[in-house]
């Protein structure tokens, strides 16, 4: 056969590929069937009750997932944590095409629970005590649903506000989110934290993987610009470079200020780079002190041992909104998927490319923290390499 032949049979075979790709990422995440009938608040699932265990996706003392680490690195005592996080955590929902997710379901149809423990939780156990609930999340069709949205909000609220009643103490803590958590944590924020007494315990805001104002400055929360600094919020969304189409996730979004939804007439995202801990400058990969492929089954159900980090995997700038990251295509599996290959987007693995930076810093503001507040002891070592 020709070369000439060949070479075309070739890319048509790769454009065959990523059709089929483009179809199983479609079809995999929901996104061709919409929910039927039209949303009836009536025919929600039932709504969690946080006093129970099982209303929480990770809770202090249950030695789940969240608790597990890489090489070289162990959770923190609980007993010894100085701080909590309050974490939100994304859709993690696959089953049926209904508007909100029931909060129970199982790891079977929400396939992402593990993985969000073990990728995103876990990256905080070296400072903290975790708090996750779980909640009737809005599926991925119906996120500009708002009332599908708002009912998700109010399981997200009443779980804070019990958690602050009977479980945080007087502590400092983080709020951390991703994706659809995000904006809901945005509105926590501005509903149960800012301008109240709250707001003096709260360590830092890592709204990552959504859309997030560059404009929190003006409802009393500045940007993160330091990587000590406190009560302060930062935000990236994971884009390989030159490519834009992680602008899916910070575009057209409807998100929650003052008081309402909001869809048009928005503020640019923020993007505070996970590796310069400011919004501008270039980091090398050199900077990147090591980076977590995607979770693969099995998962089991308790903390185990993480797969050792790959340094230098990638560095990173913010760009247009975008944080702008360059992974080889030589990278170890677990950090290529249909999203990065399609789009561009590693909204996946926006917490694994950076877990070590993250896992470092959530300490050192918590070091921070306590530091600015006198507040003693001092945050023990916890076996963490530096």
């Amino acid at each position: 056969m020709k070369r000439w032949a060949l070479r075309g049979l070739i890319g048509l075979g790769a454009i065959v590929v990523v059709l089929l790709l483009a179809f199983t990422a479609i079809g995999g995440w929901g996104l061709v069937q919409t929910p039927s009938p039209p949303f009836d608040l009536a025919q929600a699932p039932p709504a969690p009750d946080y006093a129970a265990r099982h209303a929480w996706l990770a809770f202090p003392g249950s030695n789940g997932l969240e608790r597990s680490a890489p090489p070289g690195m162990t959770a923190i005592d609980e007993r010894q944590a100085p701080a909590d996080v309050f974490f939100v955590h994304p859709t993690t929902f696959k089953g049926s095409p209904v508007w909100n997710a029931p909060f129970d379901a199982s790891d079977e149809a929400a396939p992402l629970n593990p993985p969000v423990l073990l990728a995103q939780l876990s990256a905080f156990n070296g400072c903290c005590r975790l708090y996750a609930p779980r909640y009737r999340q809005a599926t991925l069709n119906a996120l500009k649903e708002p009332r599908a949205l708002d009912l998700a909000y109010g399981d997200i609220a009443a779980a804070f506000r019990h958690y602050i009643a009977n479980d945080n103490h007087g502590r400092p803590f983080i709020i951390a989110a991703h994706s659809q958590g995000t904006a809901h944590a945005i509105r926590l924020l501005q509903e149960e934290i800012l301008k109240t007494p709250l707001q003096r315990r709260l360590v830092a805001a890592y709204l990552i993987g959504g859309y997030v104002p560059d404009t929190f400055g003006e409802l009393g929360l500045p940007i993160c610009a330091a990587a000590r600094q406190t009560g302060c919020v930062l935000s990236y969304n994971s884009s390989e470079t030159g490519r834009t189409g992680a602008r899916m996730i910070t575009d057209t979004r409807t998100y929650w200020w003052r008081g309402r939804h909001v869809t048009n007439g928005r503020s640019r995202a923020l993007c505070v780079n996970p590796l310069t801990w400011a919004r501008d400058g270039r980091a090398t990969a050199a900077a990147n002190p090591g980076s977590l492929p995607f979770p693969t089954a099995p998962f089991g159900d308790t903390a185990k041992h993480l797969t050792a980090l790959v340094p230098a995997l990638t560095g990173a700038e913010c760009r247009d909104a975008l944080l702008e990251v360059t992974v080889p295509w030589s990278a170890p599996s677990g950090f290529v998927d249909k999203l990065s290959i399609l789009f561009g987007s590693y909204h996946l693995n926006d917490y694994g490319i950076f877990y070590a930076a993250l896992r470092r810093n959530a300490r050192d503001r918590v070091l921070a923290w306590q530091q600015r507040n006198d507040r003693r002891p001092p945050l023990p070592s916890g076996g963490e390499e530096r």
